[in-house]
């Protein structure tokens, strides 16, 4: 089989990264001697921190709620045809990955995920279908998980429950009325769109994994009834780069231009598409050919406006004109379909498992998730 010199030059690189990086696995049984940390998930982060934590002789030990099934968090709930829509170069959550493709899809991903626990010894340290509830200090100042002295005591947390958690699916008005099918999308493995009208309810990431099992199997047309206009940017490793480099991950002063050049040569002739109100940098873009193509080959539409109530043959809708904020006014019609996906996204994991004082100000959610050890708990 022919090799790519591009995607050969990856693997190098790959193979580089983990030869100098990667840290050190321990031996098998070994004893750790330094400071004990508990991890709480093991979905990518928990597996990733979980691996550098061993690397450098932590004592490690995992909680996960979910069974063994769950090794890889969000992962091991998505589709089969769901993958990764930045390129894989910039999504590299430990050395020693080694990824096959530019885009792997969640099999891969999985894969890696489940390599590394087992690369740095993590199955005898994971406690599968333990849900972590509580966390207090005892009077040494060590953690106790659950008031449950026999996990034993810990000198830290690594709270890694992720932003998404089981499916969001709400109920909307008149929805026994849908003569169709109506599925979350993160649960289509099994079904098929073939020849059908599918309505997806949602603009965001769940859209894309929406439409790429539309893409996968070849329905005859397919409408996205989002609330608001989102950014689309193309899956294009030079483009997200490019994008990547505004390392402040907001809005500036610069921000126009790359808004102009996505306008000017990747939405070209469906300009109105793109938000007017929001800036590229303000919410996290949608990543997808896909849907320019299906909306210019006629078997697409977007559509922005309200959900009003479903009917027997679809979803009555309220479209908006361009700028009308969620909620305004606009001309109600009814979109047909054969089959509905929400594309409604996840719901947030608690993180009540931790004491209230973690939370003062300023590191209160999101900015919580960026700075994982409160500076009062910093020894």
């Amino acid at each position: 089989m022919e090799v790519h010199p591009f995607l050969w030059l990856y693997w190098v690189i790959q193979w580089v990264l983990d030869r100098l990086l990667s840290p050190t696995p321990p031996p098998p049984k070994a004893t750790l001697g330094r400071p004990r940390i508990a991890v709480v998930g093991a979905g990518l982060t928990g597996v990733s921190s979980a691996s550098h934590c061993v690397g450098h002789g932590f004592d490690v030990t995992i909680f996960e709620a979910g069974d063994e099934k769950s090794l890889g968090g969000i992962w091991s709930k998505v589709n089969n045809t769901s993958g990764l829509q930045i390129h894989s170069i910039m999504y590299r959550f430990h050395p020693s990955v080694k990824w096959a493709a530019g885009y792997p899809d969640k099999q891969q991903i999985v894969s890696q995920i489940t390599q590394l626990w087992k690369k740095y010894g993590l199955q005898e340290r994971t406690k599968f279908n333990t849900l972590v509830k509580s966390t207090k200090q005892d009077h040494y100042g060590r953690w106790i998980i659950n008031d449950n002295p026999s996990f034993g005591s810990f000198d830290g947390i690594l709270a890694a429950v992720g932003t998404c958690g089981d499916p969001k699916m709400p109920h909307m008005p008149n929805q026994e009325a849908f003569g169709g099918e109506i599925f979350h999308s993160s649960r289509l493995d099994g079904k098929t769109a073939a020849g059908k009208n599918v309505l997806i309810i949602g603009g965001g990431a769940s859209a894309v994994e929406a439409l790429e099992f539309v893409v996968h199997t070849d329905a005859a047309s397919t409408s996205v009834l989002a609330r608001s206009d989102k950014w689309i940017i193309p899956r294009n490793a030079f483009v997200d780069g490019l994008l990547a480099l505004n390392v402040f991950g907001q809005e500036t002063i610069f921000s126009w231009i790359p808004e102009a050049l996505l306008k000017r040569f990747f939405y070209r002739d469906l300009e109105d598409l793109a938000p007017t109100s929001e800036g590229l940098f303000t919410e996290t873009p949608m990543v997808n050919s896909d849907i320019f193509h299906q909306i210019r080959d006629h078997k697409a539409q977007w559509l922005r406006g309200d959900i009003v109530r479903f009917t027997e043959q679809g979803l009555l809708f309220r479209h908006r004109a361009k700028g009308v904020p969620k909620g305004g006014p606009g001309r109600e019609i009814e979109v047909k379909g054969d089959m509905v996906i929400m594309a409604t996204g996840y719901q947030r994991p608690s993180l009540s498992f931790l004491p209230d004082e973690v939370f003062q100000e300023p590191y209160q959610p999101p900015r919580w998730y960026l700075q994982v050890f409160p500076p009062s708990h910093m020894r």
